[in-house]
């Protein structure tokens, strides 16, 4: 019965990104600043970005919470970075995810943006609880699912909001290969001072990740909508030099946006503080053709 189960969902998740309706949002309010989609780990977009497939650090709970029952510790994770090198937006993240602990894996989350643009100010502030567990786990091979539970709050000087979210995730592993799926907003609701309500539009994204050795990994994401068949693809690769250094690097284009293909630079430092628990340092640099490049910092706790 599981593994019916499980070819339903793989068949759906297919079918899905030709399907699937979204609705309209206020994209000045909402997404034209990206906010919602913002990523928030230097890790992940040293790799282009492409992580749906990897998911198995503190940044699942935003590329794919069913990626979370990957974790083997507890981890804590935070990220900074000067959007684009401006001085205006800034974006922080903050997040505390669990493993497994015989009732699923779990996390929570919280992604602050920050737009100093006299005489405007805007705050956008996101709330993320993520669950995840096993459809089915066996010898060489694993299927887990995974939803995101979105609260959203926008502060302007002209108008204040507040709303929700869902997103669900699925991941297929096995020894070598992952597959996995996610879609964001899949429901969402954003209430305004005025009275209007809107919606955030879906997208769908599926992605790929190699083990090509004990020490390379390559990933590939495709992200979709309905209104765009294909918005963005990324790949990216993570090389570990040694135990302690790791190299990333990756490719991305979002066709909607930007005709040109853009790339990253990541490096990550492994540090020991004792036999179980170790402080990561990541950075990443993340090229663009419209406006400045954007450096990023993260690090994380694993004990």
């Amino acid at each position: 019965m599981i593994k019916k189960i499980v070819w339903v969902v793989e068949l759906a998740a297919f079918f899905l990104i030709f399907t699937f309706e979204t609705g309209q949002a206020s994209y000045l309010k909402v997404k034209d600043s990206g906010f919602t989609e913002l990523p928030v780990s230097a890790r992940s977009l040293g790799m282009g970005g492409a992580f749906v497939g990897v998911a198995d650090d503190y940044s699942a709970c935003y590329y794919n919470p069913a990626g979370l029952v990957s974790l083997k510790s507890p981890e804590i994770g935070s990220m900074y970075t000067d959007l684009y090198g401006l001085g205006l937006l800034s974006h922080s993240f903050l997040s505390f995810v669990e493993p497994d602990t015989g009732m699923g894996s779990g996390g929570i989350s919280w992604s602050h943006l920050l737009a100093d643009l006299e005489p405007e100010r805007w705050r956008y502030d996101l709330v993320v609880y993520s669950y995840a567990n096993y459809f089915e786990k066996e010898t060489g091979s694993a299927v887990s699912w995974g939803v995101n539970l979105k609260y959203i709050t926008q502060t302007t000087s002209y108008e204040d909001g507040y709303g929700y979210s869902l997103d669900v995730g699925y991941l297929k592993k096995w020894k070598k290969t992952c597959f996995g799926v996610c879609i964001r907003d899949v429901f969402s609701k954003i209430n305004w001072e005025t009275g209007n309500e809107d919606t955030i539009p879906s997208t769908f994204t599926t992605g790929l990740a190699f083990r090509i050795s004990n020490r390379a990994l390559v990933s590939f994401d495709v992200n979709s909508s309905f209104q765009n068949l294909l918005r963005e693809i990324k790949i990216g690769g993570e090389w570990e030099i040694s135990d302690k250094i790791f190299f990333r690097s990756g490719l991305f284009q979002k066709f909607q946006e930007d005709e040109a293909l853009n790339f990253s630079l990541g490096l990550g430092l492994n540090a020991s503080l004792t036999s179980k628990i170790r402080v990561i340092f990541d950075y990443a640099f993340v090229s663009s053709h419209q406006l400045s490049d954007t450096h990023y910092l993260s690090i994380s706790l694993k004990f």
